[in-house]
């Protein structure tokens, strides 16, 4: 009974705040709130979106789970396909080498030897390559699987045949080899990594066709990446394993520098937040100057100064859980929205385009348009993208709301400290 006079004054001081001529502090701490955490939402899908895609890809295309090597790797992939929490284990080898087709130049390339249906079998990695032209299937001699950037910048396509030049040797003595490859398929997997400089070819086109000396290995995959530890320990213990790397080591400088970029974002863009904090804790202050009647009022007839505080804390949680709550709903639409948001500023953006070409030809009869073509937030021709992605984690949405709330009930704490000074006795007196 004691707290709901608290509640009812706290949401009237909201409600009537809103109201009164003059009073826009109060407004803009709601505006600020939601524009912030619509604002780190937005930036954190955006941001998971484009990481996880990333992470996928490193995984799937190039690290695995678990990297095992040993005086004979190969022997050891059937007992680990067996293992449980394994999904595939492909024993591989990666070849160096420079490639040259239609144009003379050539490139330098990582040709990773897998076995004959390993693009295929390995869903995952289907996925990931994304098939543009051609087949995944290794099945032929002699055939190899290029990035679409790549087979760009050779100048070839499919059914036609590239030049490998690779080297190998043991100590001081290493010759170079060469080998024709024919094309049989190109994909695009979105990351310009692996298809600017990678192609893949057989086990046995390797062996056949390219020397290497390069160390052969088996990649696991397996159904939950953070099982490594454990799957790792028994693989460890087989007999002709001399080594197993996980993802978490083979990856560290890259995996660490995303962890730290999106840790330093969060801290930028969160920063709009102690900015509205400044101008919540103003605006209180102000309130509780403006209200010293009442407040003298309510500790004449017994409020005590800890629940006159708590009226203003609860006006600021009101505030925050008006900002958290539309900034949040306004966040996940965009999130959810996000490359059809684009679209529509586009074609807001080609819209105006269109209205100022119509504009100089009605003002200038006969000459061309001043503007240039189609405008595109992320063209092709600068952004090695399809579309954005997005990825919302419910986690980092409600820890946003709660630190959005938060911020905004600190600063109304600091400006209700005020309201200990208040004297009944004079505030009757004189006001």
């Amino acid at each position: 009974m004691t707290s709901r006079w608290m509640l009812f004054v706290s949401r009237r001081h909201f409600r009537t705040k809103r109201r009164e001529k003059g009073h826009t502090a109060g407004v803009l701490s709601v505006v600020g709130i939601a524009a912030g955490a619509l604002t780190l939402i937005t930036v954190l899908s955006v941001m998971n979106g484009f990481q996880s895609g990333t992470i996928n890809d490193i995984l799937e295309i190039n690290s695995y789970h678990l990297q095992v090597t040993g005086p004979d790797p190969f022997s050891t992939t059937a007992a680990i396909s067996e293992l449980p929490g394994v999904r595939s284990a492909t024993p591989f080898v990666d070849v160096f080498g420079l490639a040259s087709g239609y144009f003379p130049d050539p490139l330098a390339v990582v040709l990773r030897a897998v076995p004959p249906g390993a693009l295929t079998q390995d869903l995952e990695l289907g996925r990931a390559l994304r098939l543009a032209v051609g087949s995944l299937d290794l099945g032929a001699f002699g055939t190899v699987v290029l990035g679409e950037e790549l087979a760009r910048r050779l100048g070839v396509r499919v059914g036609d045949t590239i030049q490998m030049v690779n080297f190998a040797g043991a100590g001081n003595l290493i010759a170079p080899d060469t080998g024709a490859l024919l094309i049989t398929g190109i994909y695009k997997s979105g990351f310009l990594e692996y298809d600017a400089g990678w192609g893949f070819v057989s086990l046995e086109t390797a062996t056949g066709r390219l020397s290497t000396d390069a160390t052969p290995a088996v990649g696991v995959k397996l159904t939950d990446r953070f099982a490594d530890r454990a799957v790792a320990a028994k693989i460890t213990a087989m007999p002709a394993v001399e080594s197993v790397v996980s993802w978490r080591t083979y990856n560290r400088a890259i995996f660490g520098a995303l962890r730290l970029e999106k840790t330093l974002m969060m801290l930028l863009v969160g920063l709009i937040f102690v900015v509205v904090g400044v101008n919540i804790y103003q605006s209180l202050r102000r309130s509780v100057v403006e209200r010293t009647e009442e407040v003298g009022v309510l500790k004449a007839i017994g409020a005590s100064p800890s629940a006159l505080r708590l009226v203003f804390v609860l006006e600021g949680l009101w505030i925050g859980l008006a900002g958290a709550t539309t900034g949040t709903m306004l966040g996940l639409l965009i999130s959810f929205n996000i490359n059809q948001v684009f679209s529509l500023a586009e074609a807001v953006i080609n819209g105006g385009i269109a209205v100022a070409d119509w504009i100089v030809g009605v003002l200038m009869p006969g000459q061309g348009s001043t503007v240039g073509g189609g405008f595109a937030i992320f063209s092709p021709a600068y952004f090695y993208l399809d579309e954005v992605p997005a990825q919302v984690m419910f986690g980092e949405v409600l820890g946003v709301f709660l630190f959005a709330v938060l911020s905004a009930a600190v600063a109304a704490y600091f400006a209700s400290r005020r309201v200990s000074g208040i004297r009944p006795a004079e505030v009757l007196r004189y006001e």
